[in-house]
């Protein structure tokens, strides 16, 4: 993004740096949106977050009746209120713990050939 000088801004300039280096990322970040609560459901409240499925990527904020459009937005994953927490544990957790399992693993098999 073009700022009033000619530059670019500080965190564009800086994600276009990392970027270009070819660096992987390892951070995903994931939602789970939760149901209406019981007074929400009690003051009929409307649902102001939508997703695109149990499990889907996108969610979508509801700005009232009066607004020209809603907001989308994208992450690595979203979970919808219908997922219950063992979907959100074998998609989200239980891949974390396995690598983490297995490093741990590579590393003692280290250790051991080292000593």
């Amino acid at each position: 993004m073009q700022t009033p000088r000619g530059g670019t801004k500080r965190k564009d300039r800086d994600f276009d740096r990392d970027h270009d280096a070819g660096q992987e990322t390892n951070i995903n970040v994931v939602v789970r949106c939760r149901g209406r609560n019981d007074r929400e459901v009690r003051e009929n409240s409307g649902v102001v977050v939508t997703t695109d499925g149990i499990k889907g990527n996108k969610v979508e904020l509801s700005m009232g009746p009066n607004a020209l459009s809603n907001k989308t937005y994208q992450f690595d994953k979203v979970f919808s209120p219908a997922a219950d927490q063992n979907i959100v544990y074998d998609e989200v957790v239980a891949p974390i713990l396995d690598e983490v399992c297995i490093y741990g693993r590579r590393s003692q098999v280290h250790d051991a050939n080292v000593k």
